[in-house]
């Protein structure tokens, strides 16, 4: 699992940083740029509300979706090229994952998960504690080469 002090890359420290923030923030449009995205406002592939509070700002070619709610930046959603219409996100992920590592990598990067679920093509691994999720591409939980489809990253504490 590494040391006890682990540093994380820049795209890591820019997400968290963003978290709570609103879209027209520094910190929103630091970490958009840290992934690629040259124009937060020209670059949105579409918006989605969601009432009473949720909107979710999407960077389709960038691997990249924004849910905010009530205004906040609540959640960022990276996915892996292909998956619902999205690119491949290029930034990186807390404890050194990246959207190319399988499924055992995250257990072996994070230890065994707080919450594990799903069903048919869809298996999931939550760290709540970290707040983070892994949707992961396999049927059961003997696939440990299945590759991760999305990540969900919010703020734990």
């Amino acid at each position: 699992m590494g040391s006890a002090v682990e540093i994380e890359d820049e795209t890591v420290v820019a997400l968290r940083a963003a978290l709570g923030r609103t879209i027209d923030s520094h910190e929103v449009e630091a970490f958009l740029r840290a992934v690629g995205v040259k124009d937060v406002n020209g670059d949105v592939t579409d918006r989605k509300k969601f009432p009473p509070s949720s909107e979710f700002v999407n960077y389709r070619p960038h691997g990249v979706s924004l849910c905010f709610e009530n205004g906040k930046l609540d959640t960022v959603h990276c996915y892996s090229r292909g998956v619902d219409g999205y690119g491949e996100f290029a930034g990186a992920l807390p404890s050194g994952i990246a959207m190319t590592s399988a499924a055992v990598d995250v257990v072996r990067a994070l230890g065994e998960p707080t919450t594990k679920g799903g069903v048919g093509r869809m298996i999931w691994l939550s760290y709540d504690h970290m707040g983070i999720k892994f949707d992961i591409a396999a049927t059961d939980w003997e696939e440990p080469d299945a590759s991760i489809r999305s990540v969900a990253i919010w703020d734990a504490n």
